[in-house]
């Protein structure tokens, strides 16, 4: 959440790529998701979405939220 919220958006998204499948989780998602939105990785954040493997409509209302 930090690289996120200093624009370090890049870095955020090479650590989601680095963590264990089985250790991500909705809150991961959503960490890095707005780690893309705060440093313009709109093709990235798109990429990640759309290949979430876990409950998505707790995501979906979280995000929202």
């Amino acid at each position: 959440n930090s690289y996120g919220l200093n624009g370090m958006g890049d870095e955020a998204v090479k650590l989601f790529h680095e963590m264990p499948k089985e250790s991500i989780d909705h809150l991961t998602y959503i960490c890095v998701l707005n780690a893309c939105s705060h440093s313009g990785l709109v093709d990235v954040a798109r990429s990640i979405f759309n290949n979430i493997q876990t409950e998505t409509e707790i995501i979906y209302t979280t995000m929202v939220y």
